[in-house]
């Protein structure tokens, strides 16, 4: 079956801000198209604070790190990456002022890699289509056409969850290398090209994959699953984190937000965490 929204050009265009001379909100955008894109977040300075925090542990691992999960539940600086105000503020813009963590993830392509993301819905492999739900992905690096940035086919998000194969590709950077079972006209996709310190949020039902890094240049995006405490996961995996508000979390398992330690010892956790 091909899939094809058929939208305009200029309405697959998801950076476009003005229609008709109005200015278009996050919310609106991001229900319409499924993703919202480019939206400055860090500062020059907070990106290259941040990257450097993530090629400290590089250093120490002493090896390329293509996949790493849950940072934000063993690292100061992820956590507080995570929850940057300007960040939040975006996302509170889809789903309002009380907010929760439900995952974090940071995907590296390193130069000349065939590293991949198969077409597929974050829904596919987790709880986040019982409720609304928003993921951020945030560029510490320039995410571009020839480093392999994240693609979308924009509104494919109001299909609803699509059937999956668990293809276990080697180079699939999905743990399960899940792949959507419809063909997807490339045509219809866009490149969700970002500069360093500038994210994108997308409806997590949303068709996207990425391509490999042809180029010289590293690319690294930090994914942030957003949620919000007015329902129950259930089989979720791990702990929920605190971002931002006031409401009654009920039952819902909550996580301390990791200290300020030894990024060593924030380390050592996080390896045990993976074990």
């Amino acid at each position: 079956m091909a899939f094809y929204l058929g939208f305009p050009m200029d309405q697959r265009d998801a950076r476009l801000t003005m229609r008709g001379g109005i200015r278009e909100s996050i919310c609106t955008r991001f229900e319409r198209d499924g993703i919202v894109y480019p939206i400055p977040v860090l500062s020059v300075e907070q990106s290259a604070s941040y990257l450097a925090c993530f090629s400290q542990i590089e250093a120490l691992l002493g090896r390329p790190i293509k996949r790493m999960g849950s940072p934000a539940h063993h690292f100061s600086w992820a956590y507080r990456l995570a929850t940057e105000p300007a960040i939040l503020d975006a996302v509170g813009e889809i789903l309002g002022s009380d907010l929760l963590i439900s995952g974090t993830l940071i995907f590296c392509k390193y130069p000349h890699d065939p590293a991949f993301v198969a077409w597929h819905q974050d829904t596919f492999y987790s709880n986040l289509h019982l409720t609304t739900s928003a993921s951020a992905w945030i560029a510490l690096l320039d995410s571009t056409s020839e480093n392999g940035c994240m693609r979308v086919v924009p509104g494919s998000h109001l299909q609803g969850s699509l059937p999956h194969a668990e293809t276990r590709a080697p180079d699939n950077l999905l743990k399960r290398g899940e792949e959507i079972q419809v063909d997807v006209d490339e045509m219809a996709a866009v490149d969700v090209t970002l500069k360093a310190g500038e994210m994108s949020l997308h409806d997590n039902s949303i068709i996207h994959s990425s391509r490999p890094n042809m180029s010289d240049r590293k690319r690294i995006g930090f994914i942030v699953r957003f949620v919000t405490p007015a329902y129950n996961l259930g089989s979720q995996g791990t702990s929920f984190l605190y971002a931002r508000g006031n409401c009654d979390l009920g039952s819902l398992d909550l996580a301390e937000k990791p200290p300020e330690r030894d990024v060593r010892e924030s380390l050592m956790a996080w390896e045990r965490s993976v074990s």
